[in-house]
């Protein structure tokens, strides 16, 4: 499939390759924000060539359609909100070039402090508890999948396991 997109691609001048691409970031960037690793490997899919890739995501780039920091902070904000760790993320923000400490939303939520963090995996498992016959393991490794780091995970899982 992927091949006929792109030999369907190449049959097109360079300025229709061109347009075809910004017209995908365009798409894909107005529904949610993009990182550039993102965006590239979604052109890439559809079968563009490597250079009309690059065009579009200099393009995006130098027009603010895509922007890296902005992308990572909102990923460390939804993140925060939807009551997930840090942990799953730093190394997509590494990823990016770019250093989680210096994000203005993640130093927010390190103000909020470890309690918050604790207090929003509680809420987790509490809100989804585990079957399992270990409860403690099990929410320990729930809380880990979810992002959280081992010491605050730890805690969370004393705490909800003292009232299960």
């Amino acid at each position: 499939m992927r091949s006929n997109r792109a030999a369907e691609l190449a049959e097109l001048s360079l300025e229709e390759q061109q347009e075809r691409a910004w017209a995908k970031v365009l798409r894909s960037a107005s529904a949610y924000e993009q990182s550039s690793a993102r965006m590239h490997a979604k052109l890439a899919a559809a079968g563009f060539a490597p250079d009309i890739v690059a065009f579009a995501l200099e393009k995006a780039q130098r027009l603010g359609v895509i922007d890296d920091t902005r992308y990572a902070e909102c990923l460390v904000r939804s993140t925060a909100s939807a009551g997930k760790g840090m942990e799953l993320i730093k190394r997509e923000i590494r990823g990016l070039g770019l250093c989680i400490d210096d994000l203005e939303a993640y130093q927010e939520y390190l103000e909020a402090g470890e309690d918050a963090q604790i207090d929003a995996a509680v809420d987790l498992l509490t809100r989804h508890p585990t079957r399992a016959k270990d409860k403690r393991a099990a929410g320990l490794r729930k809380l880990i999948s979810k992002g959280y780091s081992m010491p605050v995970a730890s805690r969370a899982v004393a705490i909800w396991s003292d009232g299960v």
